[in-house]
This record gives structure tokens, sequence and C-alpha cells, in this order.
């Protein structure tokens, strides 16, 4: 450079062309969607893989409950409503420090059924009062292709229907709802 500050003819400083800089910005534009929609995904596996564990910790609480009872909670058990009014009692006695609350997604509650089941193997909705011998728990999980949906229980009792996606009766679609019994 020059005193003056101009540069001299000839010189090989060179910066970069506006093409230059629109390419590295679509490339990184790129990038990042890519990125976004497999973290969407993982976010939707991890809420998943959240709402498997804590159907499990409530099948158990489910049997301690039947060891001390021997029954299971009924359907609707009395001061207890909604689709997990059970799941509302085993925490009122003291199976759980709190009522388990299921990640948001589309259907974020717990849907539970106390069953008798006959001994000719038909299964009718256990209402209060009666001795349940078996249950029903299930939860609408986010992606249809887990694994887990093809080796759930899958039973139908009363509104209860564990082969639609929101595990309950008149809905059609893929199956979502990840449902188990004892």
């Amino acid at each position: 450079m020059h005193k003056s500050g101009m540069r001299a003819v000839g010189s090989t400083t060179r910066g970069f062309t506006l093409i230059e800089l629109l390419v590295v910005i679509a490339i990184v534009g790129i990038l990042s969607s890519v990125i976004l929609a497999s973290l969407s995904t993982a976010r939707q596996k991890s809420r998943d893989a959240k709402r498997i564990t804590e159907i499990t910790q409530i099948g158990k609480a489910l049997e301690l409950y039947f060891d001390g009872k021997q029954s299971y909670p009924s359907t609707t058990p009395t001061g207890f409503s909604g689709d997990d009014a059970a799941v509302q009692m085993l925490a009122a006695v003291g199976f759980f420090a709190r009522t388990p609350p299921p990640p948001q997604g589309t259907n974020p509650t717990y849907i539970y059924h106390g069953v008798t089941k006959a001994t000719n193997g038909t299964l009718s909705e256990c209402t209060a009062g009666a001795v349940c011998n078996s249950y029903e728990l299930g939860i609408t999980l986010e992606r249809s292709d887990n694994p887990v949906l093809s080796s759930d229980s899958d039973l139908s009792v009363g509104t209860f229907y564990g082969i639609n996606p929101d595990c309950k009766v008149g809905t059609g679609g893929s199956e979502q709802c990840y449902d188990i019994s004892p």
C-alpha cells in the first residue's frame, strides 16, 4: 500500500463476492433445516419413551395395589373422574408422589379401564364396588412406527380400544395406542 492508503495496481488482496456469500448462506440454511427436522423426530421419540416408562411404572403400582386389595381399581373409583381416574386415585393413596404427568402430545392422558375377566375369557368393564381381576392401561404415542406397538395388548373393553390412535372406540387411523394389561 502506498502512503496515501490506496492500493497499488496488481494487488492480490481480494474479498468474497456477493454470489459466494449467497451460496454459503444457502448451504447453512439447508443444513439447519435438516438438523431441525432430525431434532423434531428425536424429541417425539424421547416423549414416547417417557410415556412407555411411565405406563410401566403405573403398571407396577397397579400390581402393588392388587397385592394389597386383591382387586385392581375400577374404571371410575369413587371420588375421582376422567380417563385416568384410577391413576389419580393411586397418587392420592400414596403410590406416587404425584400423578405422573404424561408429556404433551396428541392425547396426553392415560386411559385406564378396570376389567373383569370371566372364566370363559370374555372381558367386561369393571364398575365401582366390583372386584376387578384385570385392567387395560394405555396412552397415545406420537409416532405410529414405534416398535412397541407391535407387541402391546391391543384389547377392546367397553370404550377402551387398544388398536385405535387415541385408545378409544370410534376413532380410525393408524394404531398409536400403547396399552398394557397384566
